[in-house]
């Protein structure tokens, strides 16, 4: 006998099942973007950190040295049996964790893992190091020194850059963040992605939306598009109006 209080279970029709498909395709296509940003953002924040207290590092050295800057790289190929050479102990990679707290760069030889483990100085959680052991063989920057400060002596040998030579501290760049391999240009003049340990304005990497960050002379740190530096030919932006890259401002930094 039927029963009149019962009603029947009602199924959903095609057209609802498409229409709730449809929303949450919305719904995560909207996350998506939303989270990348987040993420960005932190990375964002993580490296600021990071590259100010490389930062106050420098004005540091500079303050103990008389003056002299860090040495840019080692002489020969960027490896771990160079970073670790006594004679390049003055190099920034070995001179300026120290002054944080951290062991140098060349001390990581034998435990290169450590130089990927985020209470390292040097590294930054945003970049894109090899996932293999391949980041093991060798030392991958994320940083550099501008490759602008140093000059070569009347021998033809590169001396390490001076604050007197500087005429313009805060505008003028001590390191940025570099492309590695893995990095995505922004810019057809963009180069050199070799995640070595010197640069200069055309290896500049935007990690975050469009943007990355440069440490200057006096230790403060700003944020720049790549298109704030280069052209799209690949020069570097000159006259230096905003970003200088050499000790005069007047000399072309290409």
């Amino acid at each position: 006998m039927r029963n009149p209080g019962k009603r029947p279970t009602r199924g959903w029709t095609l057209v609802e099942t498409l229409i709730t498909v449809a929303i949450v395709a919305v719904l995560a296509a909207i996350a998506i973007p939303v989270n990348k940003s987040i993420k960005a953002r932190a990375h964002r924040n993580h490296a600021i950190g990071k590259l100010k207290t490389l930062g106050t590092a420098l004005v540091s050295y500079t303050t103990d040295h008389n003056g002299r800057l860090p040495m840019e790289d080692a002489p020969g190929s960027d490896s771990w049996q160079a970073a670790a050479d006594p004679e390049n102990a003055e190099a920034w990679y070995n001179t300026l964790p120290e002054l944080v707290g951290a062991d140098a760069l060349g001390k990581l030889a034998n435990t290169p893992r450590r130089m990927y483990e985020d209470s390292y100085p040097l590294y930054l959680a945003g970049a894109p190091y090899p996932s293999s052991d391949k980041k093991l063989g060798q030392p991958y920057f994320a940083i550099a020194m501008n490759s602008r400060l140093q000059r070569k002596d009347e021998e033809g040998l590169k001396k390490a850059g001076t604050l007197t030579s500087i005429q313009d501290p805060h505008r003028t760049v001590a390191f940025l963040e570099r492309g590695m391999p893995g990095d995505k240009k922004t810019n057809p003049g963009q180069r050199g992605f070799d995640a070595g340990p010197k640069a200069n304005a055309r290896a500049f990497a935007a990690r975050y939306n469009g943007k990355g960050l440069l440490i200057f002379i006096d230790g403060h740190v700003e944020m720049y598009s790549v298109s704030d530096l280069i052209n799209p030919a690949g020069t570097i932006k000159f006259p230096q109006t905003d970003v200088v890259w050499t000790p005069d401002p007047d000399e072309d930094p290409n």
